[in-house]
């Protein structure tokens, strides 16, 4: 049982440290806030999860981005849902809309949903704002590795020779 656990915690602690480049932390920070603003029942959810599996970026960082903006979400609905009605009633893009919702996939994105067209436009509007701060952040937060120049004094080969001296 405990073995269980151990390799339970093991793995979900495998989420978090696998890719932790200041980088690969913003951008899955990016991509779950996104995910967060868009309602979950529409295929545009689904493409912003597979992008944190498929991109290389930390998954469980963008899973608990995603998480607690969905929790504050909602109460910008009122807000979003007026962004989303302007954009669907504009007579300009009334065409292009018309032209999109004959492919079978786009109808499956709900972008004829006010609340879904505003919520994921605010999702892209905040995109790069969260990348740029989240990577300044890890940036100065987190201590980047020091890299080692070799020289001839320290490469290994030559170690390696300093040693069979030092033992002789």
């Amino acid at each position: 049982m405990i073995e269980l656990i151990w390799c339970v915690v093991g793995g979900l602690s495998g989420l978090f440290l696998k890719e932790k480049k200041p980088h690969h932390i913003a951008l899955a920070a990016a991509i779950g806030v996104v995910l967060g603003f868009i309602p979950k029942e529409n295929l545009l959810a689904l493409l912003f999860v597979l992008a944190l599996f498929l991109l290389r970026c930390n998954f469980g960082v963008g899973i608990l981005t995603a998480a607690a903006v969905s929790f504050f979400a909602p109460r910008l609905d009122g807000f979003t849902e007026q962004i989303g009605a302007k954009l669907l009633d504009n007579a300009l893009l009334l065409r292009l809309e018309a032209n999109l919702f004959q492919y079978p996939f786009v109808a499956w994105t709900s972008l004829n949903n006010t609340v879904v067209l505003g919520n994921f436009l605010t999702g892209l509007a905040v995109f790069l704002p969260v990348y740029l701060l989240v990577f300044l952040v890890c940036r100065i937060g987190i201590p980047q590795p020091k890299q080692i120049i070799q020289t001839p004094q320290n490469s290994p080969k030559h170690q390696k020779k300093n040693t069979k001296i030092l033992a002789e």
